[in-house]
């Protein structure tokens, strides 16, 4: 192997390596580093920052200041999703990724829903007939029946 062959690899699998250590760390974040608090407070799916983030059940969250920091701390339980999956999808039995500017707060709760050239989760529950309590009943419903 030349010495350009064999630079070029060494450049290719330092690239790729932290292509993947980017990819993991970006795979812990919840809410794709959306700020749970901004939801409740300003009414929109606002990014967080590293700088200010908070570990809870595992999972971390981003957060844009210590105002939020703070909140968030207090009574986190309060502003994280309450599912992990559509939950318009999830009451109708399937399990559809979510996409963290599409949301609404249902019941006090943070519901983020499915969105992408084939569906809207949101746009379907809104134009579905459904009350936000059918909603949340029947998310339960599923989600219970998923865990076990």
């Amino acid at each position: 192997m030349s010495k350009t062959a064999a630079g070029l690899a060494t450049l290719l699998a330092s690239l790729l390596s932290l292509t993947t250590s980017v990819s993991v760390h970006a795979a812990d974040v919840a809410i794709g580093g959306y700020s749970p608090v901004a939801y409740f407070t300003e009414g929109e799916a606002l990014l967080g920052s590293e700088a200010h983030s908070v570990t809870h059940e595992g999972k971390t969250y981003h957060l844009r200041n210590a105002e939020e920091v703070a909140l968030f701390s207090e009574t986190p339980d309060q502003y994280v999703p309450r599912y992990e999956i559509c939950p318009y999808s999830l009451a109708h039995g399937d399990k559809l990724p979510l996409d963290p500017t599409n949301f609404q707060i249902v019941g006090g709760y943070l519901l983020l829903f499915h969105k992408s050239d084939e569906a809207d989760g949101l746009a379907a529950f809104r134009s579905s007939g459904l009350s936000e309590q059918e909603l949340l009943d029947r998310a339960d419903k599923q989600f219970t029946l998923l865990r076990f």
